[in-house]
C-alpha cells in the first residue's frame, strides 16, 4: 500500500483536509453555545473572544472546503434552488414534475391508488 493513501483509497491529504474541515465547524458550532452563554452572563468581553474564535474556525472550515474543490455555499440557511429540485433550475422543472424525479408512485411503491381513494389530509389524486 502506498504510504500517501489510507486502507479506504483516500490520499492522507485528502483526509486530513476532511478532518480539519470536520473539526473546525464542529468547534464553530460548539462555540455558539459558549458565545450565547457569555452574552446571557453579560460577559461582552468574553463574547467577543467566543466570536473571534469562531470566525477563525469558519475561515480554517472555508480554507479547507476550498482546498477540496467544495463550492462556495449560501450564508447559513440559505439553500440554493437547485438543491431542492434534484440540481435543476426551478425554472426547469418540467410542470407537475416533483423536484429530485419522484413521483407520487415512488412514494406508494408504485402502487395506484384505487378509484375513489383520497390520500391523507383529505386531498384528492393528481393523475
Amino acid at each position: 500500500m502506498d504510504r500517501g493513501e489510507q486502507t479506504t483509497g483516500t490520499r492522507d491529504e485528502q483526509f486530513n483536509l476532511v478532518s480539519v474541515l470536520y473539526h473546525a465547524l464542529q468547534e464553530a458550532d460548539t462555540l455558539e453555545v459558549y458565545i450565547f452563554d457569555a452574552e446571557t452572563s453579560g460577559d461582552e468581553r468574553l463574547a467577543a473572544f467566543f466570536r473571534e474564535t469562531q470566525a477563525m474556525h469558519v475561515q480554517a472550515a472555508d480554507r479547507a472546503k476550498e482546498l477540496l474543490g467544495i463550492p462556495e455555499t449560501p450564508a447559513a440557511g440559505g439553500v440554493p434552488p437547485d438543491a431542492i429540485s434534484g440540481g435543476i433550475p426551478p425554472e426547469e422543472v418540467p410542470p407537475g414534475d416533483v423536484a429530485g424525479g419522484i413521483s407520487p408512485g415512488d412514494i406508494s411503491g408504485g402502487i395506484p391508488p384505487e378509484p375513489g381513494d383520497t390520500p391523507p389530509g383529505g386531498g384528492s389524486h393528481v393523475g
